[in-house]
């Protein structure tokens, strides 16, 4: 892909997937395990005033934070290759 201006729209998409992703890690990873405790019927839908977080909580934040911080940074490398295409593309003397 040759298009600097393609590069430059999915290159901000994907950073801003990646942006999305890091800052809604911790009601991703509550949400995942309040689902997986409903799936697996450990939690009824009446108990909602439980404060404690479910198990394994730091283990999927973790994930989700290293993958938010994935994402971002192959969206950082799109934006910096379409950065040196238009630099390419500038006149030489």
């Amino acid at each position: 892909m040759r298009d600097p201006l393609v590069q430059y729209l999915v290159g901000a998409a994907i950073f801003s997937i990646g942006l999305m992703i890091l800052l809604s890690s911790e009601e991703i990873a509550h949400g995942l395990g309040r689902f997986w405790d409903r799936w697996t019927g450990k939690h009824s839908l009446s108990a909602t005033s439980d404060t404690t977080p479910p198990p394994f909580y730091r283990a999927r934040l973790i994930i989700w934070r290293t993958l938010g911080v994935l994402v971002l940074a192959d969206g950082l490398i799109w934006l910096a290759l379409a950065t040196a295409e238009v630099f390419h593309l500038f006149p030489r003397r």
